[in-house]
C-alpha cells in the first residue's frame, strides 16, 4: 500500500541535480525561441542581410522577402522597425522657431520689395548716416523707438 502526504497527493520524486534541471530548461527556452520570433526581430535579420551583401535595406524589398517566408508584414512596420534600428537616418527638422523667424523673414522681404526693392539694396552711405543719427538720439534702441513713433504718425 502506497503512503500518502497529509494533502492527499503521492510522495514526489528526489530532486534532480542542479545541472540536469538547468539543461532542461535551456532546452525549453531554446525551443520557444525559435517558435516565438518576433516579426520586429525577422526584420532586423532580413536587413542585417541585405546590408551584409552591400545593398541599402528597403521596406518594399523586406515584405517581399518576408511574404515568401510566410509572414505578413506592413510596410510602414518595416520602416518604423528600421529606423529604431538605426537602418535609417532621422530627419532633421527645423525646429519651431527656426521655422517662425524664415516665415517672418520671407514676409518682410515681401514688404521690402513692394517698396521699390530700395530697402533689401542698403548702402554704406545709407549705414553711415543711421551710425549718426544713432549717435545723436544716444544709442540705435532709443533711435529705433523714435523711428517707429515717427512711422506711425505718417500712417
Amino acid at each position: 500500500m502506497a503512503t500518502k502526504h497529509v494533502d492527499g497527493n503521492p510522495p514526489k520524486t528526489a530532486p534532480k541535480t542542479r545541472k540536469a534541471v538547468r539543461a532542461k530548461k535551456a532546452a525549453i527556452r531554446k525551443d520557444s525561441a525559435e517558435e516565438m520570433t518576433s516579426k520586429a526581430d525577422l526584420i532586423r535579420k532580413v536587413a542585417g542581410i541585405i546590408r551584409a551583401k552591400g545593398e541599402k535595406p528597403r521596406p518594399s524589398e523586406i515584405v517581399k522577402i518576408l511574404k515568401e517566408e510566410g509572414v505578413t508584414v506592413a510596410p510602414a512596420q518595416v520602416s518604423m522597425t528600421l529606423k529604431a534600428a538605426g537602418y535609417r537616418p532621422l530627419r532633421k527638422r527645423r525646429t519651431g522657431t527656426r521655422a517662425t523667424t524664415s516665415a517672418q523673414a520671407k514676409k518682410t522681404n515681401l514688404k521690402q520689395n513692394a517698396n521699390g526693392g530700395r530697402a533689401s539694396q542698403i548702402s554704406m552711405d545709407d549705414l553711415l548716416a543711421a551710425k549718426s543719427v544713432s549717435g545723436a538720439f544716444g544709442g540705435t534702441d532709443k533711435a529705433i523707438a523714435v523711428l517707429q513713433a515717427l512711422k506711425q504718425f505718417e500712417s
